[in-house]
């Protein structure tokens, strides 16, 4: 609800053209994750990236710049120079450390007294990759990383000693360091469920039990590592991210209570606290966790690292940088101008103008500068665009919601497309073709079966071959049946899947629930193997609750059909180099193509949903009706046996609405 709600807010923006903007920059494109920025006394914020890029502003609003320790160019990956974070001592006086790596020796950190314009290495003891740092306003610093070493600086990391590792056996890698303000008291917390404690600068430690060791929530599976993300220190209480749950307690006692409603969190030298909330507004708490400001603007998404400095929460998205506090709320896009904005994939032509999409952006050609010029931005990643009937048509990721560029008020309009897509054109297709391909880094593969119209009928253009791709498939096709295919998918755009659509009957649901319980019994004599890409039944842990898969499946009557639509709506990528396609195209009278695919790495039910493209126009069909026509048309060799078992509709339908669940309880 509160995504459909900010998506109709979003809405009310689309009148207003995008201003104070310089048309011309480009998109920083930020090269390698990060998790970490650093934000200096004079409020310029670093990032420092896994691939070895360093890229910094002079304020929130400013343009970014690329900053070079190796002499790289920007946006390249240097081999060796994994940056986890930038530190800064002050605002000339900065650090970089990671996993750096020169002549075999990764037993240093990156060190500038002069803001960055020369640095030099600085040896901190026996080689690590530095996995936590914590420095304080006052030149100190701790570091600990692979070594299982501390290591610690009090001139501003010109020079560091070592303490021994907290425990002499094991390997207890610590993930996030934090500090009281009196430099002695220190939380430690690790990638395996470890917090630790010491009161004296690190001469003594005591083991702290963390939420999980608790049992204040339950692991879906012992392959999920129990990593402590983020400890902070905040008055007289303790936060923790853990698995990203947060926790607090009062530091005397340690009873980790749940914050269900935060997903970040920060604090700063004078002891505030801020908090990020899960629909993405601030709220700012006082020492004894008294709130004293709730902010009316939310990010537009999740943050992916956070600081604070004087008092002001610094926050980093995929494509912006904020500065908040109760007296001003900051946003303002990562935008450089040491590079053109890049030439776009997909262009099209409208009006004499040449346009292209690139992310949230609506790009257009200009001319007389060559080059590109941002035209308008939106509210939301662009999925495609289209020319429909004359019109500039794009469409959100979802491919739900569409919208017309008005190319003089440069604005995007809300757009109906109309109820029917292709009209008669269902009776009017001259080719039929069902393919199945393969693209590779080293293979290219593509089957086909294609059909041409005669009369009433569609017939198979090329003889048949001995182990011919689809070898039961008639070599005759009525004409009504083609047409049949082409309007499912025209009407599935506008209605959503009804349980009657599926035909499942009581005995299916009494198949299921027993196949539900041998699972469980197997998972738990076998154990449970995640990222299993040749499973399709793949359940989140070992500990999932295999008892609400049953009792859906026992009360599907109670589904409505907004949620069978989003169960049979889920696209679930491809995580390989290699892409496995399952297509159906049309060709029109006309000479338009409607191409039908799914590239899913793990399918639904009968391969929905489907992307379709009509001439350019993208859509998304979850019409199980045209998966049913199509296996009945190729007798059954289509699709796999598992993706069009009703087993797997079931299994489609329960794991999605847990998975819904389990993100409601995060």
């Amino acid at each position: 609800m509160m995504h459909k709600l900010l998506f109709s807010f979003l809405l009310l923006l689309f009148t207003f053209p995008v201003v104070g903007q310089d048309e011309y920059l480009a998109r920083l494109p930020v090269v390698g994750g990060f998790s970490e920025i650093s934000v200096s006394p004079a409020e310029e914020v670093w990032i420092a990236t896994k691939a070895g890029n360093i890229y910094y502003t002079k304020q929130v609003g400013a343009v970014w710049n690329y900053a070079s320790i190796t002499g790289a160019t920007t946006g390249a990956v240097s081999l060796g120079q994994t940056y986890e974070r930038v530190t800064h001592f002050s605002e000339n006086v900065l650090m970089v450390s990671g996993f750096i790596q020169d002549k075999g020796e990764q037993d240093f950190v990156y060190w500038s007294d002069n803001h960055g314009a020369s640095w030099r290495k600085v040896t901190f003891g026996k080689s690590s990759w530095i996995d936590a740092c914590y420095a304080t306003p006052t030149g100190k610093a701790w570091m600990s990383g692979s070594s299982q070493l501390i290591y610690c600086t009090e001139d501003s990391g010109r020079s560091w000693r070592e303490f021994n590792k907290v425990e002499s056996t094991g390997n207890l890698r610590f993930s996030t360091i934090h500090f009281a303000p009196d430099e002695k008291t220190g939380l430690f917390g690790s990638h395996w469920n470890v917090l630790y404690r010491t009161t004296d600068n690190c001469r003594t430690w005591e083991k702290l039990p963390t939420p999980l060791s608790q049992n204040k929530y339950r692991k879906l599976s012992k392959e999920q590592r129990p990593e402590v993300r983020k400890a902070r220190i905040f008055g007289k209480y303790y936060l923790l991210n853990q698995e990203g749950k947060v926790f607090i307690t009062p530091s005397n006692h340690v009873d980790w209570q749940r914050l269900p409603e935060v997903i970040d969190f920060e604090v700063s030298p004078a002891g505030h606290l801020y908090t990020v909330q899960k629909d993405l507004t601030i709220q700012l708490y006082q020492q004894d966790f008294s709130p004293i400001w709730h902010s009316t603007q939310p990010l537009d998404q999740a943050p992916r690292a956070l600081f604070v400095r004087n008092e002001k929460l610094f926050a980093v998205t995929h494509d912006k940088v904020y500065r908040i506090e109760p007296a001003q709320f900051t946003a303002a896009r990562l935008l450089t101008n040491q590079i053109d904005i890049p030439d776009p994939e997909l262009t099209i032509r409208s009006h004499g103008a040449e346009y292209g999409v690139d992310g949230q952006d609506i790009v257009r050609y200009d001319k007389a500068s060559k080059r590109w010029a941002r035209f308008l931005t939106a509210p939301f990643p662009i999925a495609t665009a289209a020319l429909f009937n004359g019109q500039l048509l794009v469409a959100d990721q979802p491919l739900t919601n569409y919208f017309r560029v008005d190319e003089q008020r440069k604005v995007l309009l809300p757009f109906t497309l109309p109820a029917s897509l292709f009209g008669q054109q269902a009776n009017a297709v001259a080719e039929f073709h069902v393919e199945r391909g393969s693209q590779g880094c080293f293979h290219a593969d593509n089957s086909r079966r294609s059909f041409a119209r005669k009369g009433n009928q569609f017939e198979l253009m090329t003889p048949k071959k001995p182990n011919a791709f689809l070898p039961k498939m008639a070599e005759r096709i009525p004409a009504s049946v083609v047409a049949e295919l082409v309007a499912a998918l025209d009407q599935s755009r506008t209605q959503a899947v009804q349980l009657s659509d599926l035909g499942i009957s009581k005995d299916h649901v009494e198949h299921f629930q027993a196949f539900i319980d041998r699972e469980a019994e197997k998972i738990k004599k076998q154990g449970f193997t995640p990222f299993d890409r040749d499973n399709l039944y793949q359940f989140p842990g070992e500990n999932a609750d295999f008892s609400f898969y049953k009792n859906t499946a026992g009360n599907l009557a109670s589904l409505t059909a907004s949620q069978l639509t989003s169960a049979f709506g889920q696209a679930y990528g491809n995580w390989s180099t290699t892409r496995n396609w399952s297509r159906v195209v049309f060709v029109f009278a006309d000479g338009k193509r409607l191409i039908v695919e799914n590239s899913d790495d793990k399918p639904t039910y009968l391969y929905s949903p489907w992307q379709g493209d009509y001439d350019g126009l993208k859509f998304s069909s979850t019409s199980i009706r045209f998966g049913q026509l199509l296996n009945e048309l190729t007798e059954g060799q289509f699709f796999p046996a598992t993706v069009r078992d009703k087993n797997y509709a079931l299994f489609t339908i329960t794991n999605y609405l847990y998975k819904q669940k389990l993100l409601a309880e995060e």
